[in-house]
């Protein structure tokens, strides 16, 4: 059996709205905007109100995904003796997304571009600045970006390391 030897759990960074009482305020009053907006629009500007409704309808929907994928999601990182973990949490439901046995692993360190193929996502933020691991999966090289604090890049290396 597998022994543990580091996890973390990583959420995205609080930029402009700091707080969650302050994000559903925010949501609550976009709501009522987009509403006004569509009686506005079709009312005084005479245009379909089937055409309002529908783009401002996707504006709200882009902008629910937009915030699940900043602010709700979080990845839980579990570094085993033989394998790294990577788990996708959203509120209370977990879901394993990857896992990646040590022993494939060719190489750790900063993002950089290559030919590898990149596995779905792990990270928050953007591709640059996050911790990348190489692997190999099925013959192909394939690397996966981790927002990954500096003690499980170290022991995610020392591992590595230490399986050679």
């Amino acid at each position: 059996m597998p022994h543990i030897v580091h996890t973390e759990r990583t959420e995205p960074k609080r930029r402009l709205i700091r707080t969650d009482a302050a994000l559903y305020v925010l949501l609550l009053l976009g709501t009522f905007v987009v509403i006004f907006l569509s009686f506005f629009l079709a009312n005084r500007l005479g245009v379909e109100k089937l055409f309002v409704q529908i783009g401002l309808y996707a504006i709200l929907l882009g902008t629910g995904y937009w915030i699940y994928r900043t602010r709700l999601v979080e990845y839980l990182y579990e570094l085993y003796d033989t394998e790294l973990k990577i788990i996708q949490a959203v509120g209370n439901k977990q879901k394993s997304i990857l896992s990646v046995p040590l022993a494939s692993v060719t190489e750790v360190g900063a993002y950089r571009k290559t030919d590898a193929k990149p596995d779905q996502r792990t990270f928050h933020g953007a591709r640059n600045g996050t911790t990348a691991v190489w692997y190999r999966k099925d013959g192909e090289l394939r690397v996966v970006c981790l927002s990954a604090s500096e003690a499980l890049q170290r022991k995610l290396t020392e591992a590595v390391h230490a399986k050679e």
